[in-house]
């Protein structure tokens, strides 16, 4: 006997995805066009992308979304385009409306059709990808999922625990990351910039970075009393526990950046970089 009372069950989010990549929901999202966001800050996790969502509405033109980083075009898919565009809402009278989801930009899964479902309903969108040293920011973002999950496996097993390794390591994988959203975005829609400009030259990284976005830098606004950038999102901060900071092992160093190295070189020379620039 078929029992009426059982819900039928909800589709999965790689079959919404799917469905959407089919173009399924572009009436839906047609109906939100004129509040979509028209950029996105795509990663890479641990590179100040949490200081940029948190300086950019400080600008006049600028509106960024609540949540910061959505996670839609992937993980979120599930929620809907009517939930998608309701974080930008308030924002609908902004020149600029944009978020920060780092996952976008990540070797996981659940993002593995990120870029093309993204430029399936926003072909024009700009992007934003910022990186840093890549054994730095391995460094940083362990400490961080450490800090949400203290059961992850240990530092020393970066390269072995094949969670961490997809996730961590490969979160440093600059160029390969970027070329999956160089096969859908033209490289006039793409700007990249390294956490280590943004630091030492905040007010020259941030103009660049906006008048990208097509609007006047105010780059003034942005800043602190003495021209410097705020720190956001620290280790132990957002109700994460205070992770230590490991100690590479000449092993294990040897073999993250016999992984990660080429890579990084290929992005350094995309970005017009100098090859030592990370001295790796």
């Amino acid at each position: 006997m078929i029992n009426t009372d059982v819900m039928p069950s909800t589709p999965s989010p790689m079959k919404l995805i799917r469905k959407g990549l089919r173009g399924k929901h572009a009436d839906i999202v047609d109906l939100h066009r004129d509040s979509l966001p028209n950029f996105v800050i795509i990663g890479a996790a641990k590179s100040a992308t949490t200081t940029l969502t948190t300086i950019l509405p400080q600008h006049p033109d600028i509106f960024i979304s609540k949540p910061k980083e959505p996670k839609f075009f992937g993980r979120y898919y599930k929620k809907g385009w009517d939930w998608y565009a309701s974080r930008f809402k308030k924002g609908k009278d902004f020149a600029l409306r944009g978020e920060g989801s780092t996952m976008y930009a990540s070797g996981l899964h659940s993002f593995s059709k990120t870029p093309e479902l993204m430029h399936r309903y926003l072909p024009d969108l700009k992007l934003i990808y910022i990186v840093r040293h890549p054994l730095d920011r391995i460094v940083s973002q362990w400490r961080h999922y450490r800090g949400r999950n203290p059961d992850c496996a240990d530092f020393s097993e970066l390269m072995r625990d094949r969670h961490l390794r997809k996730l961590i390591v490969g979160c440093s994988m600059y160029y390969q990351r970027l070329s999956a959203f160089r096969r859908f975005y033209p490289d006039d829609q793409i700007h990249c910039m390294t956490f280590e400009d943004l630091l030492t030259s905040p007010k020259r990284s941030l103009r660049s970075m906006i008048r990208f976005l097509g609007v006047r830098p105010m780059v003034k606004k942005l800043l602190d009393s003495n021209g410097a950038l705020p720190k956001e999102n620290q280790a132990g901060e957002k109700g994460r526990g205070y992770v230590e900071k490991p100690e590479w092992n000449n092993g294990l160093r040897r073999r993250v950046l016999r992984h990660v190295e080429p890579d990084a070189q290929q992005m350094l020379a995309y970005m017009g970089k100098p090859s030592d620039y990370w001295e790796l």
